[in-house]
């Protein structure tokens, strides 16, 4: 059976709390919580609090809007409150999302993720040492001093598996030259995983002589299921057109030959909803992008994509879908995953 993870939704604490015991049950090795309207933690915290096996992710917490130190003190204390079963989902996040929405710079992404890593690492190890102080800390982006603090974390502490969210090459590298594991973006292609992604991740790996194979691999995979496979492609258009609209995602798609694709559905998103540009892209796109087709393919695919992984979470289209249908492509996809 695949190692599979699931979003852990949104709502009061009675829901969230009844759909982790309900996946925990179902045999989900761990839930993912996400930021965008609110911080990633509170959700995995009753989560924590409602099962007792269930693995807690943040799939991301974003990492230039809050200070690295609240990121480790956070990530400390959830894994406190889950009895050691977290694990930091961290990513850069879109530009414009870190620089309009929370009014903090962004560049440069790479060099700032890898000081955040070390600043994490600084914590978390005396953390887990029980150390009196924390040594200051002088990067080129970060300079922190703890001289007046003295370190209360608590015992039973274990340092935080740190997993770096990644779209691109250089952020791949970056997982494998110095995360405990790394995260592939939903509307990742099977081409780029393997052509691209991988072959990054390995370099990072090489470059600073730790071995691939010690790196957890989550894929996140999109899938829309339909007898009818066309059916199934017209459903995971809303994907391409909502991941056109961030700026810094161009190159991307233009590497798959969608360059002038993403400049359409940028120019129509300026005057037209989501759901009045799905008729801009084209089918082919949304079957790049996502796992499109009848059971049988999308349970074959899946199971082809996961051979390079250590883990799974598998998602409905996510953009201009009825809540009711989304729904449904949850009911499939665990039925493929699960049995």
């Amino acid at each position: 059976m695949l190692n599979c993870w699931a979003p852990i939704g949104s709502g009061d604490a009675s829901t969230i709390a009844s759909r982790s015991k309900q996946l925990e049950q179902r045999g989900y090795t761990g839930v993912i919580g996400n930021q965008v309207y609110g911080p990633p933690w509170a959700s995995l915290a009753v989560a924590a609090a409602s099962t007792t096996s269930l693995k807690l992710e943040t799939g991301i917490a974003m990492a230039f809007v809050r200070s690295p130190f609240e990121t480790a003190c956070a990530a400390l204390e959830l894994d406190r409150i889950s009895n050691g079963r977290f694990t930091l989902g961290l990513g850069t996040a879109p530009q414009t999302w870190t620089e309009n929405y929370f009014g903090e710079n962004f560049r440069p992404p790479i060099s700032r993720t890898r000081e955040i890593i070390e600043i994490l690492r600084l914590i978390f190890d005396a953390a887990v040492n029980g150390d009196s102080s924390i040594p200051d800390y002088q990067g080129e982006h970060y300079q922190l001093s703890f001289e007046a603090m003295h370190p209360n974390f608590g015992a039973d502490v274990r340092p935080i598996p740190i997993w770096v969210a990644s779209l691109r090459e250089k952020l791949c590298e970056l997982a494998g030259e110095c995360a405990d594991g790394f995260i592939g973006h939903s509307i990742w292609s099977r081409w780029w995983l393997e052509e691209r992604a991988l072959p990054a991740l390995y370099r990072g790996a090489t470059s600073s002589g730790r071995d691939p194979a010690d790196i957890q691999i989550q894929l996140w995979l999109t899938a829309s299921i339909d007898s009818d496979p066309t059916v199934a492609a017209r459903r995971a258009r809303g994907n391409v057109a909502f991941y056109a609209s961030i700026p810094s995602y161009r190159s991307y798609f233009s590497a798959h030959g969608f360059g002038e694709l993403f400049d359409t559905l940028v120019e129509a998103r300026r005057s037209l909803a989501l759901e009045d540009c799905l008729d801009l892209v084209p089918l082919e796109a949304a079957k790049t992008f996502a796992v499109c087709g009848t059971p049988d393919e999308v349970g074959e695919e899946i199971r082809n994509i996961a051979q390079h992984a250590t883990s799974v979470c598998v998602k409905p289209p996510m953009w201009a879908i009825d809540p009711s249908e989304a729904r449904q492509q949850d009911e499939l996809i665990e039925k493929l995953l699960l049995g």
